[in-house]
C-alpha cells in the first residue's frame, strides 16, 4: 500500500515537472520574441534617424 502511495505520489511530481519544464520552455520564446522586437524597434530609430538628419534651420529658436 505504501509503495502504491509513493508510485503515485512520483508518478504526479515527473507529470508536474513536465508541466514547468513546458511552461520555462514558453516563457523563454516569449523572452526572445520580445528581445527580437526591442531590437527591431531600435534599428528601425536608428535607420530612421540617420535618413532624416537635424539642421538647425529646422530647429525653431528659442526665445526669439
Amino acid at each position: 500500500m505504501l509503495s502504491k502511495k509513493v508510485d503515485t505520489l512520483t508518478k504526479a511530481m515527473e507529470v508536474e515537472a513536465k508541466k514547468m519544464r513546458r511552461e520555462v520552455t514558453a516563457v523563454e520564446k516569449e523572452v526572445v520574441i520580445l528581445r527580437a522586437e526591442k531590437e527591431q524597434e531600435r534599428r528601425a530609430r536608428r535607420s530612421s534617424m540617420t535618413k532624416a538628419p537635424v539642421n538647425s534651420s529646422s530647429i525653431p529658436a528659442l526665445g526669439r
